[in-house]
């Protein structure tokens, strides 16, 4: 779950535009935990990832899908 999760921030993120301390300081978390989300070390908390997808206008089950190129 971590490697899915970590690389939809990372794609959410850079859709925005979105530096990594921009996104850090609108969820309240420090920019090196939000790399380590985007680098499988750690799982969001259930409310992160609530407002991960308020952040990104995205539904839950949409930061657990894989894109296929």
């Amino acid at each position: 779950m971590a490697k899915v999760m970590g690389n939809r921030i990372q794609v959410y993120r850079k859709q925005y535009n979105m530096r990594q301390q921009t996104l850090a300081d609108q969820l309240g978390i420090n920019r090196t935990y939000l790399s380590k989300l985007e680098n499988y070390v750690h799982n969001p908390s259930p409310e992160l990832m609530i407002r991960l997808c308020e952040v990104f206008e995205c539904d839950l089950g949409d930061m657990f899908t894989v894109e296929h190129k």
